[in-house]
């Protein structure tokens, strides 16, 4: 019977601890920092671009947004930089997102389909993720046309 309680225990804490694991979703991944710009991972790439979207952080941002050639922050102009930030930000500034599909168009560019939430609407949108330098990823470009509303503040149904 001291076994049946103990295994009850332990099967009790994990169900609440998957439960809490659930509700919070995965645990936090590091960001990128400026010794270690971009992500491991096309998955890690997109959380840390939305993450820092969703922060204003710009900062952040250079360091997950570039191309193949590396971090935004290291091959754009600083003036061009904030500027190409501060639109993306008006167009991606979401309550929640989700990746709606992934496609690895080759092994170095992933084609991923994001559902963006803000307030009552919801809208989908490309955006292109890239293998940089030193096998790190950056996203590199998303379709801003879908989320137009968004940004206006003047959602449509359409």
């Amino acid at each position: 019977m001291k076994r049946v309680r103990v295994m009850l225990v332990v099967l009790v804490a994990a169900a609440l601890s998957g439960a809490a694991c659930a509700s919070s979703g995965a645990a936090p991944q590091p960001g990128p920092t400026s010794e270690d710009p971009g992500a491991a991972t096309p998955t890690l790439a997109i959380q840390a671009f939305m993450a820092a979207i969703k922060a204003q952080d710009l900062d952040a941002l250079a360091l997950i947004w570039g191309s193949a050639k590396g971090p935004a922050r290291d091959v754009t102009p600083s003036d061009q930089l904030r500027k190409r930030e501060l639109i993306m930000e008006c167009y991606l500034q979401h309550d929640s997102y989700r990746v709606v599909a992934e496609i690895a168009s080759s092994a170095e560019l992933h084609i991923v389909t994001l559902a963006v939430t803000k307030g009552s609407f919801t809208r989908e949108t490309k955006t292109q993720v890239v293998l940089g330098p030193h096998q790190r990823w950056y996203v590199a470009n998303t379709e801003l046309a879908p989320l137009r509303d968004l940004c206006s503040g003047q959602s449509s149904t359409g």
